[in-house]
């Protein structure tokens, strides 16, 4: 695994990589980082793909943005990121913001985009997006016995009882490491349109989607908009798959990306 940092407009963006061959480039979900592709980039690499998993400005190691941005602006710094590593093309596999921020970037570069992999898409309704735009931000403010952290934990815990408690544990380690901007990812993925752009998209896209996830219910509408992308379901897991499940994740994104061996 190398790691290292790309200056952008914004400041350093964090990644890391494994392999040689095709550039793919790695956007996970909110409030993860890179780590959510630990277990999946050394069965990437094996499959002959350089993986590149980037912190997204604001997670992990990465610096972030002075206000709550756009998905277009986290894509734009996405560009940034490319020029930075020398890559003027690259396919990119998102998972759930991720995958918001991969349908932004590749419906307004076309000629940067190889492949587009989206995995649990984001297609909410404007009822959903004001619902989830209207809860109150969670309070990290630490407490004296540590209840803060203990008390997310098992709210994530009670989200996600069948994820295993080491995905469980490093999606809380990553919300704190966030801090108390945490929320800038989710309230972009929910004032975020996706329909505009996922009809725009021009570039092969594979959409990848597990039954255990609550954004499955959203296949069957994304089938209808785009019969011509290819589909794939994995049986089980939950939003944390990508985590619990990296080589057999790993497998159907290499699939897709260098083809079946």
């Amino acid at each position: 695994m190398r790691k290292g940092y790309v200056e952008t407009p914004i400041g350093q963006v964090h990644y890391r990589e494994a392999g040689e061959g095709p550039p793919l480039l790695l956007l996970h979900q909110t409030a993860w980082s890179s780590i959510q592709f630990r277990n999946a980039m050394a069965p990437l690499a094996s499959r002959g793909v350089r993986a590149i998993a980037i912190d997204t400005p604001g997670y992990g190691m990465s610096d972030n943005f002075d206000h709550p941005p756009s998905i277009i602006e986290y894509a734009t710094v996405l560009s940034s990121v490319m020029d930075g590593l020398g890559l003027t093309k690259a396919s990119i596999a998102g998972h759930h913001t991720g995958a918001s921020i991969g349908a932004a970037f590749a419906s307004r570069n076309p000629a940067r985009v190889q492949k587009l992999v989206m995995h649990g898409v984001p297609l909410y309704t404007p009822e959903r997006r004001a619902e989830r735009l209207a809860q109150p931000h969670f309070d990290q403010t630490p407490k004296a016995d540590g209840s803060h952290l203990s008390s997310r934990f098992q709210r994530a815990l009670g989200t996600t009882p069948k994820a295993s408690l080491e995905a469980v544990h490093w999606s809380t380690v990553n919300f704190y490491v966030a801090g108390p901007t945490e929320w800038y990812g989710h309230h972009a993925a929910f004032k975020y349109d996706m329909a505009a752009d996922l009809t725009a998209i021009k570039s092969p896209t594979l959409i990848i989607s597990n039954t255990g996830d609550t954004l499955h219910a959203m296949m069957p509408q994304i089938q209808k908009m785009r019969p011509d992308f290819t589909y794939k379901t994995i049986e089980g897991g939950t939003f944390h798959i990508v985590f619990d499940d990296g080589a057999n994740w790993a497998n159907v994104v290499a699939d897709y990306i260098v083809g079946v061996a």
